[in-house]
């Protein structure tokens, strides 16, 4: 009976509105509601973490005081590698003090040369001293050192000397075209490094290579000095008062730099011959000695155009000079053994094997206000950002690391030693490195970067209004207009080079027609940063928001925003500036190459469309208990956008830099363009099809082992 009378149907009893029917349907429409936003975080939480604002943070914590006064400090005393100990400490004081407990300081062993008592430029007359150069430029007092270059070779040379303007292939070939007497003589240089004027004429060379040309010249020495002639439309002789007093470069000015470290000493990759760098006042007392004396400048064409002593009375005859006078030269700076010191600082992630990296160098020639000071100051300001944001219970993502690395002056010397000591971990597990070498020095933005990280550029630099806007609400990208060079500069090579990690280089330098940046020497002082490099300091301060946010953008999004596509493209431009540059050759076939670049492109739009499939997908019913954690899916993907830039390690290394690995990229300073494709670019450039023919065959299997990469992913996953 009891069985019928289940069979049989039930009739609906009359509602008791005092039942409480619909508590089952709430109560799992709350769960439904609140486990989707918890997923998703769309709305604010009550757990402290999930309702706080991280690009908010980044955007107004930075602090136009707080960036001055990091700058005041810096510049405030000698920091020249080696010199390092006391920055060090205080550095690590204030990231500390600004909520990253985690920050130790690395210190690794090295050898570097500091100048003896005994550095001498003299000119003399039948050995009577004429004149004699001070080799300092600026106040003294916080004992910065006398002008020298990092491991230029020691010598005591004397002889006759000539003028061979910036001692490019192409100078001293003009000088052998008309008869000069190069051998046994000393040459006068002109630097043509951190100049826009200079880059916009196509004229920039690197200080050493001016001195192996020299050598291969034979020439005996090289004094060097920085011509007001590069320094374009803003100089004395134009009604320009040099600093303190205007925006103009002071004669007394002299420029400083580095040529290598102790490992290019030990591998005999240096400049054999002595040199020292001048200022253009002492300059002028030799250069106006060659007046009338062997040919003209204006007879060698117009990239000898450009000397700017004219208004001192100098006329650019090359010599050689008058047999009467002679100038001596002593370089004497020993080699010592010392150590150098990197502040490193860490903010763990709920991923401790994915790395975004924040650096910047804080050693300098000088009290260096612009390279590297702004740099500097900057990342003090991000470390103090994301400090606050550790504060209100923010964790990120990833693990964020910031460097501040002693010795990049002496090519990189401490993040050399510490990405070295560290390559294994940084191979498996570093995303990007994000670096400043000069964060302020005028209003023109400039950035290098890996093809992975330009939509990282992009986004942050859209975020961040521009200083120099020319109508409202311009953004750093709207103004700048988004022109990415090849990836190097500073401590980015070595990060680029040795592991094949992502990098960036960014910041804001002079344009042509602003006041002069006095680069490497005294005068690049907390003042002239203070009345001409960035009053107000909002450049200083627009870096920093751009730079907090590029490490956001890398560091939160549990997929990582990268796009393979844009390496793709990146191959195709660079591809397209050789055919523009007339470097394609019936000699050099690069079909083969460009078929390559088509599969990886083809690869690329697939991978980063599964990508983005991860980043859309959306929480549905059967996962309304879920949390916002990884999955295999996302973890697979991460780790394929990681490994694709090492796709283009090549174990020999570039020609003339067996120790840069990256076949796509050459060490780079931060003011010039360097090429994309080094050893296939230089040797279309040079006619040497057959090691063209080589390089040409080395990108290409890389590009293949990169295509393969994310076809190979893309197959495991099922798409």
């Amino acid at each position: 009976m009891k069985f019928d009378a289940l069979s049989q149907p039930i009739s609906p009893r009359p509602r008791n509105p005092r039942t409480p029917l619909r508590w089952p349907a709430v109560i799992i429409g709350i769960l439904v509601f609140f486990s989707y936003f918890r997923y998703w975080g769309t709305i604010p939480r009550i757990v402290a973490p999930f309702t706080f604002d991280l690009r908010q943070t980044l955007l107004s914590v930075p602090s136009h005081e707080h960036v001055r006064n990091w700058s005041a400090y810096y510049t405030s005393e000698t920091h020249l590698a080696g010199q390092g100990w006391r920055q060090a400490q205080w550095t690590q004081a204030k990231w500390k003090e600004f909520g990253i407990v985690n920050t130790t300081i690395s210190s690794h062993d090295t050898q570097l040369p500091l100048p003896s008592n005994h550095q001498r430029v003299a000119l003399l007359e039948n050995d009577q001293v004429l004149y004699e150069a001070p080799l300092v430029d600026a106040n003294t007092s916080a004992g910065f050192v006398p002008a020298y270059f990092g491991f230029s070779v020691n010598g005591y040379i004397s002889g006759s000397y000539v003028f061979c303007n910036f001692g490019s292939d192409e100078d001293f070939e003009a000088l052998a075209q008309h008869n000069v007497s190069l051998s046994g003589n000393i040459g006068i240089i002109k630097l043509g490094n951190a100049s826009p004027y200079v880059r916009e004429k196509n004229l920039s060379i690197f200080r050493a290579l001016s001195v192996l040309n020299a050598e291969k010249a034979g020439l005996i020495g090289v004094v060097l000095y920085t011509d007001p002639g590069s320094d374009g439309p803003v100089t004395e002789g134009n009604g320009y008062k040099p600093f303190p007093d205007g925006p103009a470069r002071p004669l007394e000015s002299i420029e400083r730099g580095g040529f290598g470290n102790i490992e290019d000493q030990n591998r005999d990759v240096l400049p054999g011959i002595p040199c020292i760098p001048i200022s253009a006042l002492d300059a002028i007392q030799l250069l106006s000695r060659l007046n009338g004396h062997g040919p003209s400048a204006k007879e060698f064409g117009d990239r000898w155009q450009e000397g700017g002593l004219g208004y001192y009375g100098v006329d650019y005859n090359v010599g050689p000079s008058p047999p009467e006078l002679s100038l001596q030269v002593v370089n004497d700076a020993a080699i010592l053994n010392t150590q150098v010191h990197n502040v490193i600082g860490t903010i763990p992630g709920k991923t401790n094997d994915e790395l975004v990296i924040v650096g910047n160098h804080r050693d300098g020639w000088g009290p260096g206000a612009g390279d590297p000071g702004s740099g500097s100051a900057a990342l003090n300001e991000v470390v103090r950002s994301f400090g606050v944001a550790l504060q209100q219970g923010w964790r990120p993502e990833r693990t964020i690391i910031f460097g501040s690395f002693e010795g990049e002056e002496f090519a990189q010397i401490g993040s050399l030693l510490w990405v070295t000591k560290h390559v294994d971990w940084l191979r498996a597990s570093a995303v990007a490195y994000l670096n400043v070498v000069v964060a302020a020095s005028g209003s023109h933005f400039h950035t290098k970067a890996s093809p992975l990280l330009y939509s990282a550029v992009r986004s942050a630099t859209d975020s961040v209004l521009s200083p120099n806007q020319t109508s409202a609400g311009q953004s750093v990208l709207d103004v700048w207009g988004g022109r990415i060079t090849p990836a190097g500069s500073g401590d980015a090579n070595r990060f680029i080079s040795i592991p094949c990690v992502s990098t960036v280089d960014f910041g804001f330098s002079p344009a042509v027609g602003e006041p002069v940046f006095p680069y490497h020497t005294g005068f690049d002082n907390f003042e002239w940063m203070d009345q001409f490099g960035d009053p107000g300091w909002n450049y200083h301060i627009t870096s920093t928001k751009i730079w907090s946010l590029m490490a956001a953008h890398l560091a939160e999004p549990l997929v990582l925003d990268m796009r393979a596509t844009d390496y793709a493209l990146a191959f195709q431009g660079w591809l397209e500036e050789f055919k523009e540059q007339g470097l394609w050759s019936p000699d050099v076939n690069l079909t083969v190459m460009i078929d390559t670049i088509e599969r990886l492109s083809r690869a690329a739009r697939r991978f980063d469309s599964f990508a983005n499939s991860l980043k859309e997908s959306r929480c549905t019913w059967w996962k309304f208990w879920a949390n916002r954690e990884r999955n295999p899916a996302i973890n697979g993907v991460n780790k394929v956008y990681m490994a694709f830039e090492r796709q283009f390690y090549y174990e020999p290394g570039l020609d003339g830099h067996t120790d840069h690995h990256h076949v796509l990229f050459t060490p780079s300073a931060w003011h010039n363009t360097p090429l994309a494709m080094p050893g296939l670019n230089k040797s279309l450039q040079k006619g040497d099809w057959k090691n063209a023919q080589k390089w040409r065959d080395i990108i290409t299997e890389r590009i293949n082992n990169a295509a393969h990469l994310l076809e190979e992913h893309l197959q495991h996953a099922g798409r």
